[in-house]
């Protein structure tokens, strides 16, 4: 029997009765994947990305608790990845008002996946202009948490567990938009990305026990879109942080070589777990 989490409240109502408009014809397109973690989650080849009209799906098979138990009371699987995004629909802007897990769960000796995590960052980078394009070449970058959840569940915990299970839950603050789609997003000027972090902790009271993610995590975000109208200086202006200068490649006339310089600023929305 496949074991169940409902993680309910107050927002959970609120969020749920944002229809917003249909959903664009097409859907954007994956231009890259970038990983913290590639033994969790390698680009290519342990993690699959598909848009449906209101669902994100991200599949990540290769998910796996960090020992195998005996002697810890707590393990954690995690996965941190940036997709960037390209051919975005005009008109268009998109938020996420909640998440389900699934999964299959293999437990023995009471151990118990007790806390599911996921976190999903928006990020539009957007190229400072310069007269001339002339060197340096400087990008800024604002940044908003689109979504934050974490599920309480109680899946296994009593002898040995072997089963599908499945977990939802909403964002823990109202829905925050994307900036308003033109249509060139991912190409030229604008660079569009979504930062995930997701996590899976299980328990361990006897220390003896084992916990496996069979077939590692799957999680559905769903989406709501809405129509809008693109203003450059609003997209610009947009998110709950923003960093001038946060990129900037200067070129050396003296060996016609450019090189790129991070600026290392503050950190962004969506700490770590």
């Amino acid at each position: 029997m496949r074991a169940t989490s409902f993680i309910a409240g107050i927002s959970w109502v609120l969020s749920s009765l944002v229809k917003g408009d249909a959903p664009p014809p097409q859907f954007p397109q994956v231009l890259g994947v970038t990983t913290e973690t590639p033994y969790q989650c390698a680009p290519g080849q342990s993690m699959n990305i598909t848009f449906f009209s209101n669902t994100l799906r991200l599949d990540l098979p290769s998910m796996r608790f960090g020992t195998t138990g005996h002697g810890r009371t707590d393990e954690y699987a995690g996965c941190q990845f940036t997709i960037e995004f390209t051919s975005w629909w005009y008109k268009y802007r998109f938020a996420i008002q909640d998440v389900t897990y699934r999964g299959h769960l293999n437990a023995t000796d009471g151990v118990q996946l007790y806390q599911l995590k996921s976190n999903a960052v928006f990020r539009y980078e957007f190229h400072k202009i310069n007269p001339q394009r002339a060197p340096p070449d400087v990008w800024n970058v604002s940044m908003s948490t689109m979504f934050e959840n974490t599920a309480k569940t109680a899946i296994g915990g009593a002898g040995n567990f072997d089963d599908d299970f499945e977990a939802s839950g909403n964002s823990s603050t109202n829905l925050e938009w994307s900036t308003c789609m033109n249509g060139g997003e991912g190409s030229g000027d604008v660079k569009t990305k979504l930062s995930f972090n997701i996590g899976a902790t299980t328990s361990d009271k006897t220390g003896k026990g084992t916990g496996i993610l069979t077939r590692g995590l799957t999680l559905d975000f769903g989406l709501v879109w809405e129509e809008c109208y693109p203003d450059p200086d609003a997209a610009n202006a947009w998110g709950q942080t923003r960093i001038d200068d946060w990129s900037i490649c200067t070129y050396n006339t003296n060996n016609n070589a450019s090189r790129a310089t991070p600026r290392a600023l503050r950190r962004g929305p969506g700490a770590s777990f």
